[in-house]
């Protein structure tokens, strides 16, 4: 019987040492993609979408546009105003587009920092991105981007533009558009020698 026991013991054994062997291997062969998809208490999706970062196709200005301003686009046969156009390099610059790399406005291709609304008809990488509580569009060329500012700033100063009316202040379209208000309207307004009272369709002459 003691013969018979001790058989059945080391048969036991034997076939957990197999069961863990087995599932050891099979823990170890399924792949760990990294990906975790969860979902919060508002029942949106927590995975983060990566941009595929700054991206210029040299369309707009014949070159790449870097965070150098010296790269940054001017007027031209399809987007004439140069006013509009200094209005964008002001915006640009205050909303960090010449920072470069790590700053939302350069990463996304969106020297202007728009939200959703004001693709004007440009190509997008992917979902927009949230940033500092806002959500951002990533462009899929930074020429994208500017061309969308242009016309933002082109239907403001010529009246076409359905949230900012023609008279509004300096002061009055920074209240709406930027949440840092005081330093986006002193960094705009300062780069183009203006009054905070002043209004960007008098300074594009079409007031």
């Amino acid at each position: 019987m003691t013969w018979i026991f001790l058989s059945l013991l080391a048969i036991l054994a034997a076939s957990g040492y197999a069961i863990g062997t087995i599932s050891a291997t099979a823990a170890a062969t399924i792949p760990d993609t990294g990906s975790i998809d969860e979902t919060d208490n508002e029942g949106t999706n927590n995975v983060a979408t990566a941009s595929t970062g700054y991206n210029s196709d040299g369309s707009l200005t014949g070159s790449a546009i870097t965070s150098d301003t010296s790269t940054w686009p001017g007027a031209q046969a399809a987007y004439p105003n140069a006013a509009v156009w200094d209005i964008c390099t002001a915006v640009a610059l205050a909303e960090g587009y010449n920072q470069g790399s790590g700053v939302a406005p350069y990463n996304l291709n969106n020297p202007g920092d728009l939200s959703p609304g004001d693709e004007q008809g440009q190509a997008v990488a992917g979902p927009p991105e949230n940033h500092d509580g806002s959500l951002i569009i990533d462009f899929a060329t930074v020429e994208g981007g500017f061309i969308a500012l242009y016309v933002k700033f082109f239907n403001i100063v010529s009246g076409n533009s359905k949230v900012y009316p023609k008279t509004l202040t300096w002061t009055q379209v920074a209240n709406i558009y930027a949440g840092d208000s005081g330093d986006w309207l002193n960094n705009v307004t300062g780069y183009l020698g203006v009054q905070p009272s002043s209004t960007p369709a008098e300074y594009a002459g079409l007031a």
